[in-house]
């Protein structure tokens, strides 16, 4: 009670952290409020799914095998569910960090401006793109078909996954792996295993897009850690947003530049 006391009177005073430590490393919550979270994204995701092909069943007479198959293939729907799927989550974590801790949300998830230019963290995750992609090739990675490849097959298809992956999708992960997660794991466990299991999680809960294919499952793990370093040595969820974007922004570009080079 001490602690979390001590937490709030520094976050409302507005003192900044210590340098190499994240804001609001000393996040309140604990597994409790990680299990509700994890406990309302699985209901999300059924729900959402199944009122998807619901509506695909009536709406194009489709059997429910075809529906999880557009499901599947079509970034036209796969996007739209995907932003109705994590609505609930961000409620969720408004909910823990506002009204059952009383913090701000920027101040618990540790969304500040970062200590260095934006310029600096797009160039780390340019050349964060190159090095996975140099540890894809070291590892054997001649990865074949998988859910992401195939959303990526159609050129339409491929600029909005590409929108989606640089502007969309790396806030929320931040907020959620680098914000939520880390913050209560490193208070918990400390800075090591909060950096190693976050980074864990977010591959794992990135395996299905990939077909569970190990050496993306090795790659995503990396990445993660040197988002979560990113996220520790500014002590901002915004520099690893940057990072996170950037990463996305140039492996897209790269894709569209290989898919030129090859017609």
């Amino acid at each position: 009670m001490g602690d979390e006391f001590q937490f709030r009177i520094e976050s409302e005073t507005g003192h900044a952290p210590q340098h190499g430590r994240p804001a609001g490393s000393g996040a309140p919550w604990g597994y409790r409020e990680i299990l509700l979270l994890v406990a309302v994204a699985l209901l999300s995701q059924l729900l959402v799914t199944l009122a998807a092909v619901s509506v695909l069943g009536r709406m194009r007479a489709l059997e429910p095998e075809a529906a999880m198959e557009l499901l599947r293939v079509s970034p036209h729907i796969v996007v739209p569910l995907q932003m109705l799927t994590w609505l609930p989550v961000l409620a969720c974590i408004w909910y823990a960090v506002t009204v059952r801790h009383g913090l701000r949300l920027s101040t618990g998830l540790a969304w500040i401006s970062p200590p260095r230019s934006a310029r600096s963290y797009v160039r780390t995750g340019a050349l964060l793109a190159f090095a996975s992609a140099l540890v894809s090739i070291a590892i054997g990675d001649r990865t074949g078909s998988n859910p992401m490849t195939e959303l990526l097959s159609n050129p339409d298809s491929m600029w909005l996954i590409g929108v989606f992956g640089v502007f969309v999708a790396p806030c929320f992960e931040e907020l959620v792996f680098r914000g939520f997660l880390f913050g209560s794991l490193e208070r918990m466990h400390g800075t090591a295993i909060a950096l190693l299991g976050s980074s864990a999680i977010f591959a794992a809960l990135h395996g299905a897009q990939y077909g569970w294919q190990w050496p993306q499952l090795v790659v995503l793990g990396l990445v993660g850690c040197a988002f979560g370093v990113v996220r520790i040595r500014s002590g901002s969820t915004m520099a690893s947003t940057i990072v996170h974007a950037a990463y996305n922004g140039m492996l897209f570009l790269a894709l569209i530049a290989v898919g030129r080079w090859l017609r």
